[in-house]
């Protein structure tokens, strides 16, 4: 219970630093919003009437201060685009954001864990390096690179998948059709992390006592590095997760806006060329408080992995 406690007072902490430093950047993008929505020709009175009517034509501070007390409701503002609730707007686009996200990390999970054990089982051969150095390619290569080098080759080359958007009718394989292609550049680019993270953690296992005494004592390796190493390499492993999950979700931005789909990532990007405030902050505090929650939840399960740090 004391855990679960300190855990939602980080958490509460976290979220009030993320909606006061997301205020105060927002605010600094060039531009004004009232300006955008009425137009180069509008007059300055519409200007200052518009203003006041959005809160703009008051000081920083008091915008701050009205901003968090309504933010305590859930109350965020409403789009200056739409008219709509910033946060139902952002609420409504979560899922989309979501499904890529989770997709991108299943497929750099999948690929990542087995090769990061697979190198650091075979430290120092010629596959440990080959795939270390794919590794390295695979980090150094931006999303947005990937993202579109698949789009000519699978797409306009091959033609295997579709090139943009995402399924709005059809079945499940329809669907998972238009989400195998954004979701596997978003995988195997985190996977590249994932495996140099997971090598490191099971290199660092492998060389501690007990491994070399299951050794000694004539345990098959396979059983040495896929059970007992690998059951001890689980808390790093889950944190790397946990880390490499922001980094998925931060990457699905750009996945969706490379591939055109629906989703938070494009939304904020049109809520920023339109100045729009509310929806920026609403957008980037959901993702934070997701990101946010997540790791909130692998912390607490490194418990059940390990019951030693459950009483920490």
């Amino acid at each position: 219970m004391d855990r679960l406690l300190r855990q939602l007072s980080q958490l509460a902490i976290t979220v009030f630093g993320i909606v006061t430093v997301t205020f105060f950047l927002v605010r600094m993008i060039p531009g004004d919003p009232a300006q955008y929505m009425l137009g180069d020709y509008a007059t300055e009175e519409a200007l200052a009437t518009l203003r006041a009517q959005l809160g703009l034509d008051q000081p920083v501070y008091v915008q701050y201060g009205l901003y968090v007390l309504r933010a305590v409701t859930g109350d965020f503002g409403s789009s200056v685009v739409t008219g709509r609730p910033a946060l139902e707007e952002i609420l409504f686009s979560l899922p989309d954001s979501a499904i890529l996200a989770f997709a991108g990390l299943a497929v750099a999970v999948a690929i990542g864990i087995p090769l990061g054990i697979l190198t650091a089982e075979r430290q120092g051969s010629w596959s440990d390096m080959l795939i270390m150095i794919v590794a390295l390619f695979g980090i150094s290569f931006p999303v947005f690179w990937l993202g579109l080098a698949s789009v000519l080759l699978f797409s306009q080359e091959l033609k295997w998948f579709p090139a943009l958007g995402a399924s709005s009718g059809g079945g499940f394989l329809t669907h998972l059709h238009h989400l195998v292609l954004p979701a596997g550049v978003l995988g195997i680019s985190v996977a590249a992390y994932i495996t140099r993270l997971t090598r490191s953690a099971m290199l660092e296992v492998l060389g501690q006592d007990c491994i070399r005494v299951a050794r000694a004592m004539g345990v098959p390796e396979r059983r040495v590095v896929w059970r007992l190493a690998l059951k001890n390499a689980l808390v790093p492993i889950l944190a790397i997760v946990g880390v490499t999950f922001a980094w998925s979700l931060g990457s699905a931005i750009l996945i969706e806006v490379v591939f055109s789909r629906p989703g938070i990532g494009s939304m904020i990007l049109k809520a920023v060329s339109a100045r729009d405030y509310q929806l920026v902050q609403a957008g980037v505090l959901v993702l934070a408080v997701a990101v946010v929650l997540v790791n909130s939840l692998l912390d607490l399960a490194y418990g059940l992995v390990d019951p030693r740090l459950s009483t920490r």
